[in-house]
């Protein structure tokens, strides 16, 4: 959960059945999961609780490293609109990089995500 809400997945596909689903954020680890029922045409997908995400990949990279380290620390004390800030350093998504964000960085430590 981000920002009070549940992420819900927009898909527009002409596939219809099951399918592998990549999915990935921007400070997220990417996931593939195979065998999801995907709607045929536009619509909703809501994976609910079939996929989760692991935070901490400030650099981008899809892996949590000492690189990510080196990011948050660039731009620890930063809010948005600050000269500095880098808005995917704001692992806990309050608008400030801040002690929080490296103790999600430190939970998910050396944790990578599947490739596409």
């Amino acid at each position: 959960m981000l920002g009070g809400a549940e992420p819900v997945v927009n898909l527009s596909t002409r596939l219809r059945g099951p399918a592998r689903v990549y999915f990935r954020g921007s400070h997220w680890l990417g996931k593939s999961i195979d065998g999801l029922e995907v709607p045929y045409g536009a619509g909703l997908f809501d994976p609910q609780s079939s996929v989760t995400l692991a935070n901490g990949d400030v650099d981008g990279d899809n892996g949590v490293t000492v690189f990510d380290y080196d990011k948050l620390s660039l731009a620890f004390d930063s809010s948005f609109g600050d000269k500095g800030c880098n808005a995917d350093a704001d692992l806990d998504g309050d608008g400030s990089v801040s002690v929080f964000d490296y103790d999600i960085l430190s939970s998910e430590f050396d944790r990578v995500g599947d490739s596409l």
